[in-house]
């Protein structure tokens, strides 16, 4: 089956990757003339006419998951380490760099969107499309006019190469994955935040029947355990105090390095045993309930680093819906995980993703969702409608419902998603929890998270980037309100 994915994907022209030598003007009305040899559009710094130099100025839009933002994080560092000034995306800019998405048509849109947006507002400057949208449709992107540079994720982290490099002539550089198959290593700098997110994994090869993230970030690859700790360490000097490891299929860590995730926390528990105990945390992104074995669970069950929040992505509570997008697990498989995690994990908040309207979902398979998630009882739920994404074997299936039929079932969704939301709020009625402090509002609280992913404000003269034991007063919504605890009082 996968086999036949990836067969079916690539026979589609529209993701087809190639090299481009077509450029229109901003306009669209013809090619520019081919630059002399070795000619270069720009580097960091320009000329006057006067003789002295400007420092170009480069502004960065990041659209979709947790891993393209850190990739943005990494792409700016690599540009501010050749010399360019980089400024807010709303302002004026010499060039514009867009991290894309594709894991819904709207994100697709709001990319082509914001491309034609900024060409018209901003005619003279570069405009260069970068990431997984770029990936997966280089042939259909690189006819868009507003365009002048197209880079998908592969050899992505030569970008400030590529600008520099790049002849007018030919603005399509996406790669097809095989040629460039590395770990793009980035080393963002600190952004003055309390949390940090690390990339430690790379790519995915599980192929959902209805997605396309393995063709557009490749096959598993992962940053060795001695990088891994070596950022945590870097990452800790510079003051965070809680790393969110993140990655496209994070469980699958280290497949390509013979070690496996579990292997790696235990030697980052161990790496920082007795040091600084308490005073930083470390948050796991998205698992994939196959990726749970004996070893993580024992490590998750055991660690006083790890934050008691998971998330689980479940997609559906039916198994024949699950059967037709090829997750490869029922709903007893994912209630038996859930139980046994419940045990070793006191309060684990437990946050998912529900996609609804899957091709040929009946009135009873989406009631089996909604029974599952109640009976599941998760502390969030993420609710997407089924999106068709082209190539995919999902997008040719029978059954595909209504647009109403869908938002329909999203919002009966929602309802008893806030349900069970509060409902594990509730839970914190009286109870102690540990707040990292983020920021201050204009009513006097300070807003932090606590390691169960719950919003929580106090009142007092702090300071961002403080962990506080919090008592919880105010439970019903969220935020929450809770009042500082003095550690004696504990």
């Amino acid at each position: 089956m996968v086999i036949e994915n990836r067969e079916e994907l690539s026979k589609d022209p529209a993701t087809t990757i190639v090299t481009s030598d077509e450029q229109r003007t901003s306009n669209g009305n013809h090619r520019p003339e081919r630059p002399a040899k070795n000619q270069q559009w720009q580097s960091s710094t320009q000329a006057t006419s006067n003789g002295s130099c400007v420092t170009s100025r480069v502004a960065f839009h990041t659209l979709g998951c947790k891993v393209n933002q850190f990739d943005t994080s990494g792409l700016i560092t690599k540009f501010r380490e050749q010399g360019y000034e980089i400024v807010d995306f709303k302002e004026p800019a010499d060039i514009y760099i867009i991290n894309t998405c594709t894991v819904t048509k709207t994100a697709e849109q709001k990319a082509r969107q914001l491309i034609r947006k900024v060409k018209r507002e901003q005619p003279g400057a570069w405009v260069v499309v970068t990431g997984c949208y770029a990936q997966t449709k280089a042939k259909a992107l690189a006819k868009m006019p507003e365009i002048d540079l197209l880079v998908g994720v592969a050899g992505r982290s030569n970008l400030v190469d590529l600008v520099e490099e790049q002849s007018l002539w030919k603005k399509n550089k996406v790669i097809p994955w095989g040629s460039c198959n590395q770990f793009e290593i980035f080393t963002p700098e600190y952004t003055g935040k309390t949390r940090a997110f690390l990339k430690i994994e790379d790519g995915c090869e599980s192929y959902c029947s209805y997605c396309k993230i393995p063709f557009a970030r490749g096959p598993i690859r992962s940053l060795p355990p001695e990088q891994v700790k070596a950022e945590i360490r870097r990452m800790l000097e510079l003051g965070y105090k809680e790393i969110v490891l993140v990655g496209i299929h994070l469980g699958e860590y280290g497949k390509d390095l013979d070690t496996d995730l579990a292997t790696l926390l235990t030697e980052i528990e161990s790496e920082w045993r007795g040091e600084k105990q308490g005073e930083w945390r470390l948050r796991l992104g998205s698992i994939e309930p196959r990726d749970f074995t004996p070893l993580l669970m024992q490590v998750l069950h055991s660690s006083r680093l790890i934050c008691n929040h998971l998330h689980i992505p479940l997609q559906s509570g039916s198994g024949t819906v699950l059967s037709r997008m090829n997750r490869r697990y029922s709903p007893d498989d994912y209630a038996g995980l859930i139980s046994m995690l419940r045990k070793g994990i006191p309060r684990l908040a437990l946050t998912t993703d529900v996609m609804v309207g899957f091709p040929g979902e009946t009135e009873e398979e989406f009631t089996e969702t909604l029974n599952f998630i109640k009976a599941i009882g998760f502390s969030r739920i993420h609710i997407f409608p089924y999106s068709i994404r082209e190539g995919t074997k999902a997008a040719r299936m029978d059954g595909q419902l209504s647009r109403k039929t869908k938002e329909e079932r999203v919002r009966q969704t929602e309802v008893i998603a806030e349900e069970l939301a509060k409902e594990y709020r509730l839970k914190f009625s009286g109870e102690i929890v540990e707040v990292l402090l983020e920021e201050t509002n204009l009513r006097g609280y300070w807003d932090g998270l606590s390691r169960e992913y719950l919003r929580i404000q106090v009142k007092g003269d702090w300071h961002a980037n403080t962990i506080l034991q919090v008592l919880v007063t105010t439970p019903e919504t969220e935020p929450l309100v809770g009042k500082v605890v003095k550690t004696g009082d504990i």
